[in-house]
């Protein structure tokens, strides 16, 4: 591993001062499935750490930053996308759902980096894309042999209509939904590129299959599943055209009713029945009654998910940036909560391998509030209630990339629009660039920031994808010899959720005022009464307390405060802070 010691031993002791322990509630959660009160760590494999001095990040790299991790205080970790590919599309076009890429190593890497994050108390998940498998992968290339091969039916094939596709249903990249096989003469159905062709679950022996496969993987101590674009595995009965309204807008054609509720039944009942596995959906264009449903623990679905409604709030058509509004995360965010639905658990995230920063985003755009803002966002994700995920490299403040050209975007997607938006004449390349700058999920992508030397602590050699050129002053290792850093503050934060249930699992009340740049919620159960005070602004601000309400202790600040007096609190700009009342 290249760059600087960061093992536990090595790390500078984080002063506790304001950070009061907390009363022994946590008993009362004490039948609570393990991923509800846990913090999720995920890895994007390709950018986390390479081990090997290949440019590439890999299982080897990742078992040697376990310790940083322990250190961070996450409970488990998400690996993205790690099988077998192509790489089409980043490794979500699997060839072989039982072989790690060789990218990434070989079986026995993963085993070790699985004891190693085991023997440290942290559990592994792994990405399952099971919507569609690459073109490469043996199934399809059955499949595509001839009409009458065993494996036609685990895909979804039809004939054409009228001289061109049986749809006019469009890809989640752009492009049409359907490739035409020209040795067979029938189209195939791919819900993203048309090397992703998409498998028909409809099929019970594609269904056994993907069941043995995860079988196969909890068998080795995998604690459960993040399924990648479990939301569009159900299609309709009948094939239909989408109104011209629709396609502009990319209207998914999945359907999300009772043929998606019983894939995933008959998948808890095959697999996740009587286990402590964990399953958790990357739930795409779903309506929350729709998510309240799939994620009820009474109906045997899926544990959790991922919703999108914020996400897609300032990045309009996927590629255009739209302005943030503190209103739309409030409203979010009281929806999250669902306190009207107490057997549905949500996630609380801000960043995943799929969106920009959340700091460029959503914190202050002023230099000097930077690492302020990105504690209060850090501070708001854990202490709402839901199981919340932390991406690679939001724990130290990592921004979004200077893009200065088309050329320096690996993203698919980025390259698609290029073509559809700017080779078509209908944009400039320049407000293009502007747009997909903000927005590309290629910010994510960049090589974690571990330490200020070559490459960032990376890797030995060129990275497979250049490293922001801020990681001088943002990185790991300058980090955790600061107590006022942002990788401080999030361990801080961490330890203070575990130790104050009622960030967990409390309700959620919000008492902001209207029209303000001030966020405040009160977070309660029956031992606590907590209040999140956080001013989304470059400006001071006052915050009324409420009517009759003093402040016990404060038990979290981004501006180290120890105590408040009075019946207002006076906050600074991006100022965060959480109190017993």
């Amino acid at each position: 591993m290249t760059g600087l010691d960061m093992s536990r031993r090595s790390l500078f002791p984080l002063a506790v001062g304001f950070w009061a322990s907390a009363s022994a509630s946590a008993r009362a959660q004490s039948r609570a499935p393990w991923w509800k009160s846990s913090v999720f760590y995920e890895i994007y494999p390709r950018s986390f750490q390479d081990g090997n001095s290949d440019g590439i990040g890999d299982f080897i790299g990742m078992k040697d930053r376990l310790e940083y991790l322990a250190e961070l205080g996450v409970n488990a970790i998400w690996v993205a996308a790690c099988f077998d590919s192509p790489n089409v599309d980043n490794g979500y076009d699997v060839r072989d759902y039982r072989k790690i890429m060789p990218d990434f190593g070989t079986m026995e890497d993963f085993d070790a980096f699985l004891a190693g994050a085991k023997q440290l108390g942290i559990r592994v998940i792994l990405d399952m894309v099971f919507n569609h498998t690459s073109d490469q992968h043996p199934w399809f290339m059955e499949s595509r042999s001839s009409r009458n091969n065993r494996y036609r039916n685990f895909y979804h094939w039809h004939d054409g209509k009228n001289g061109g596709p049986p749809t006019n249903w469009q890809t989640q990249f752009g492009g049409a939904a359907w490739t035409l096989d020209q040795k067979t003469g029938q189209y195939y159905l791919h819900s993203f590129e048309a090397q992703q062709p998409d498998l028909n679950w409809e099929n019970p022996e594609v269904r056994a299959e993907l069941y043995a496969i995860l079988k196969f993987w909890a068998s080795k101590g995998v604690a459960g599943f993040r399924f990648d674009a479990i939301t569009f595995i159900a299609k309709p009965e009948k094939l239909y055209d989408l109104t011209p309204e629709e396609i502009p807008a990319r209207k998914t054609f999945a359907d999300h009713g009772d043929r998606l509720s019983f894939y995933l039944k008959d998948m808890y009942e095959h697999v996740f029945k009587n286990t402590e596995l964990y399953s958790v959906g990357e739930n795409w264009g779903v309506n929350r009654d729709e998510y309240a449903r799939i994620t009820d623990s009474r109906n045997k679905e899926l544990s959790s998910g991922f919703r999108f409604d914020f996400q897609i709030k300032d990045n309009v058509d996927a590629w255009r940036k739209g302005t943030f509004h503190l209103s739309d995360l409030r409203a979010f965010n009281r929806d999250n909560s669902f306190d009207d639905h107490p057997t549905t658990w949500p996630v609380v995230w801000l960043e995943d391998h799929d969106y920009s920063r959340s700091v460029s985003r959503y914190g202050s755009q002023l230099p000097e509030y930077r690492d302020r803002s990105a504690k209060l966002l850090a501070t708001m994700m854990l202490s709402l209630r839901g199981t919340p995920f932390i991406y690679q490299g939001q724990e130290i403040g990592m921004t979004n990339f200077p893009f200065r050209s088309i050329d320096q975007f690996d993203d698919v997607f980025a390259h698609n629009e290029w073509r559809l938006q700017v080779e078509s004449g209908r944009i400039s390349s320049r407000e293009m660039l502007a747009n997909l700058a903000a927005t590309t999920r290629d910010n994510a992508r960049t090589p974690m920031q571990w330490n200020e030397g070559a490459n960032a602590g990376f890797s030995a050699v060129k990275p497979w994808m250049p490293v922001n050129p801020n990681f001088r002053t943002i990185n790991g290792s300058r980090e955790s010899s600061d107590p006022g850093s942002v990788l401080s503050f999030y361990r801080k934060m961490i330890r203070t959720r575990k130790q104050f249930p009622v960030l967990i699992h409390g309700t959620y009340k919000d008492i902001s005022p209207d029209g303000s740049q001030i966020y405040a919620y009160i977070r309660e159960d029956s031992t606590n009464r907590a209040l999140v005070v956080l001013n989304f602004s470059d400006n001071e601000k006052t915050f009324p307390l409420p009517e009759g309400q003093k402040v016990k202790r404060v038990i979290a600040s981004n501006m180290d405060r120890k105590q408040i007096e009075g019946s207002a609190i006076r906050m600074q700009a991006w100022e965060s802070i959480v109190v017993i009342i």
